[in-house]
């Protein structure tokens, strides 16, 4: 059974799959603090009163971005045609936008996106598992720097995001999630709030993919990237507690956090 907030989505002008990933319900009962951690995809185009609200409302002041170069800067056939983004409306709204990304570059030219995108279209959970333990294993120094920040006494308020908010975003909340003692049904129907939360862009995102060589030519495969299966999250989580000893081994083994952070970290994420 879900212990999920509802309605979990927060209107953002300009951002979609925008959501608090507090009020969902841990293991013992209590509730992941709302107000501190944010999800979103890409926000590089709020309108003014969006941004505002993310401001004045949320609270939020500081954006984690786990995009790569590539994407901010579109580069490649998949991101022809959108604009580039600048952040000078965020710093005036005291908004810091922090590039976090999860691949270096070198991990993002054609021949490795087009293994990443074969992972993505695949059917069953095995290519899905391949893709986040590679989003681990690569995002170890992006994430640590996130959990350092909410280890902090008071850390503020913040937002999470990639492109479309699913997978580098979706584990990095995942890991959240399992630290703070929600269990795995609860983490992955959370993640699979993304099927809904981009629902309307989903077509859009479907034509932009198609036009990579490397899947050109597997439109069903490409729904298929941009689903967020409950399932797969499932499989991810099972990966991650036999590969590297669960969320909280992961945070301090391959983020470099140590116990009191991650003990703090904890505090801090769920109310008492």
């Amino acid at each position: 059974m879900t212990t999920l907030p509802s309605p979990p989505f927060i209107e953002i002008e300009g951002i979609s799959n925008f959501r608090d990933i507090g009020g969902t319900r841990t293991s013992d009962g209590k509730e992941i603090r709302s107000g501190l951690v944010f999800r979103s995809a890409d926000p590089s185009k709020p309108t003014d009163s969006g941004r505002k609200k993310m401001s004045e409302e949320l609270g939020i002041k500081v954006i984690f971005d786990l995009r790569s170069t590539p994407e901010i800067q579109r580069d490649g056939p998949e991101w022809s045609g959108l604009e580039v983004a600048t952040d000078d409306a965020y710093r005036a709204s005291g908004i810091e936008r922090r590039w976090t990304p999860v691949f270096a570059d070198k991990d993002y030219g054609p021949e490795q996106v087009a293994v990443r995108y074969k992972d993505y279209t695949s059917t069953g959970t095995e290519g899905w598992v391949r893709a986040y333990h590679d989003i681990l294993k690569d995002g170890k120094g992006s994430f640590g720097k996130i959990f350092a920040h909410l280890a902090g006494q008071k850390p503020a308020p913040c937002l999470i995001n990639c492109t479309a908010g699913k997978d580098r975003t979706g584990v990095c909340i995942a890991l959240l999630l399992q630290l703070a003692g929600v269990d795995a049904e609860t983490t992955a129907d959370e993640y699979a709030l993304t099927d809904q939360g981009l629902a309307e862009l989903k077509p859009f995102f479907v034509e932009r993919l198609l036009k990579n060589p490397a899947i050109s030519d597997n439109e069903e495969g490409v729904w298929r990237m941009v689903s967020a299966k409950k399932e797969n999250m499932l499989a991810a989580l099972g990966m991650l507690r036999d590969d590297f000893g669960g969320a909280e081994q992961y945070i301090v083994k391959q983020c470099g956090l140590s116990q009191a952070q991650v003990e703090q970290m904890k505090r801090n994420l769920v109310d008492a």
